[in-house]
């Protein structure tokens, strides 16, 4: 049983662990496989991460409704150990002044008084921390390496010790080849760029004392977006597109210099291409859309478990043409392509139409809807008392219902996004046409449109519509188990 120990450092980190949890719902990453997650920030009302947190509940809940079923989804466990502020010990130090207490080293030693003025220009100095570290990573190298192996282990660590416990365990003899650690964070910002190096060298020595070995494995993101300016006021230090380079060739010799003998594989991952977002210094509205740069990051920890142990490599991937982006320029092409047109396909039938015909079937009664809808009869009661079948009223029957209709819409939106991510439009999925999926579906049904694949006939794709899927379920159904539990796995095989 593979375990995945997913650490997002940053907003762009937050947003790689958004993309492993929607591929993780699709048991992309094996049979019985847990996602274990731990993000970093000191902007705790970072929009990016506070999303990444709602799917994983979203994703958690349909996954305790759905797991153990007769097909892939929802296969995998998930845990969460919260978020971890960097500047936890330091409630009321916000600004890097206040974090090395120039006052009283002006006092104590005037020299590395003079040297940190040299380092960091008023503005910096007194820069508010509390919205992170502004896409500067000399700011955020400067928090990181305060911290110590034992910083990682006191009460306001909060995860960290549960994440440390946890691995000790799955690291027993014999364990560790199923075992990965996986950092995830841009190389180009201000918490990833500096957090990256000295957690995963924190980590490392963590597990050398107690002598275990695991893989230890990083997804960095090279630039990938740019924005303007931030209209925030008169703030004078953020994340400036101009730096972006400069931040990475600077961040890069500190990984090496920081983080040497730590990593097994780090995957390099970036987009010339770059997209363009809406630019906010931190806070809640630091909500950007998801990328495809971010679900080559999660699917590199799928091929992470097939790499050696003992000696840092480099890994990079390139596509056929940067005009566009098709499903073999992906790793694994195969085995990505069947999970994310599966998950499209089923999130889509589930929340467009499978969903709405339960809760016409619960105004209808169960044997009047079965009339227009064989499939039905398989997995739910005609009436009360019949075998043991539940009613498709059943509260239980509606909440689950209720579940995976949120997860089909989540992760409609993080597919939505992703497909649209690229300058030259949509890439993989069609899903641009969709309504706004905030509001109340309507009936679709028709699936050909979804994906785009070059491969398949047009006389196939004049097929793939849900009344086919339907009579197949007719046909099928009973081989499944029963309520809407059964019916979520039916149609996700069939798909």
């Amino acid at each position: 049983m593979r375990k995945i120990y997913a650490i997002g450092v940053g907003g762009s980190g937050a947003k790689c662990v958004e993309a492993a949890i929607f591929l993780h719902s699709l048991g992309l990453y094996g049979e019985n496989s847990e996602l274990r997650i731990l993000l970093v920030d000191a902007d705790t009302s970072n929009g990016n991460s506070q999303r990444t947190g709602v799917n994983f509940r979203t994703a958690d809940d349909a996954q305790k409704a759905f797991g153990q079923g007769k097909s892939p989804l929802m296969d995998g466990q998930f845990f969460h150990y919260g978020t971890w502020n960097p500047l936890g010990d330091q409630i009321h130090n916000t600004n890097l002044a206040a974090v090395f207490n120039k006052q009283a080293l002006r006092a104590s030693a005037p020299p590395l008084a003079k040297l940190f003025d040299a380092l960091y220009s008023p503005a910096e100095q007194n820069a508010d921390l509390g919205v992170g570290f502004r896409g500067r990573p000399p700011i955020g190298s400067a928090v990181m390496s305060r911290l110590e192996l034992d910083s990682l282990q006191q009460t306001q660590a909060g995860g960290w010790q549960q994440l440390f416990n946890n691995l000790t365990t799955d690291l027993g003899v014999g364990k560790g080849g199923d075992v990965v650690v996986h950092f995830f964070g841009s190389i180009f910002g201000g918490t990833g760029a500096s957090g990256v190096p000295t957690l995963a060298k924190l980590v490392s020595n963590q597990l050398k004392q107690d002598n275990l070995r695991v893989r230890i494995h990083a997804s960095l993101l090279l630039p990938y977006f740019a924005f303007e300016r931030p209209d925030d006021g008169d703030q004078t230090v953020f994340a400036e597109t101009r730096f972006f380079a400069l931040n990475t060739q600077a961040a890069l010799q500190y990984l090496t210099e920081q983080s040497e003998g730590c990593f097994d594989s780090v995957y390099l991952i970036g987009d010339n291409a770059q997209t363009r977002y809406d630019s906010h210094t931190g806070g809640k509205n630091q909500e950007n859309g998801a990328h495809f740069v971010e679900l080559y990051a999660a699917l590199a920890a799928n091929h992470g478990f097939d790499q050696p142990m003992g000696q840092t490599v480099a890994h990079y991937i390139s596509r056929g043409d940067i005009n566009n982006l098709i499903w073999t320029d992906l790793p694994d092409d195969e085995i990505a392509k069947l999970a994310l047109s599966k998950g499209v396909r089923f999130a889509y039938a589930w929340f467009y139409n499978f969903s709405l015909e339960l809760e016409a079937a619960r105004k209808l009664g169960g044997k009047k809807f079965a009339k227009g809808a064989p499939w039905f009869q398989y997995f739910f009661a005609l009436r009360a008392g019949e075998g043991d079948k539940p009613l498709v009223e059943d509260a239980q029957e509606m909440a689950k219902n209720d579940l995976l209709t949120a997860w089909a819409r989540k992760f409609l939106q993080w597919a939505q996004q992703v497909s649209s991510a690229h300058v030259n439009g949509e890439q993989l999925f069609q899903l641009k046409h969709l309504d706004d999926l905030n509001q109340s579906p309507g009936y679709r049904e028709h699936l050909h449109q979804l994906i785009i694949d070059k491969e398949r006939s047009q006389a196939a794709q004049n097929g793939d519509r849900l009344d086919t899927i339907k009579n197949r379920l007719a046909d099928e159904g009973k081989s499944y188990d029963n309520g809407v539990f059964g019916l979520a796995h039916a149609l996700f095989a069939l798909l």
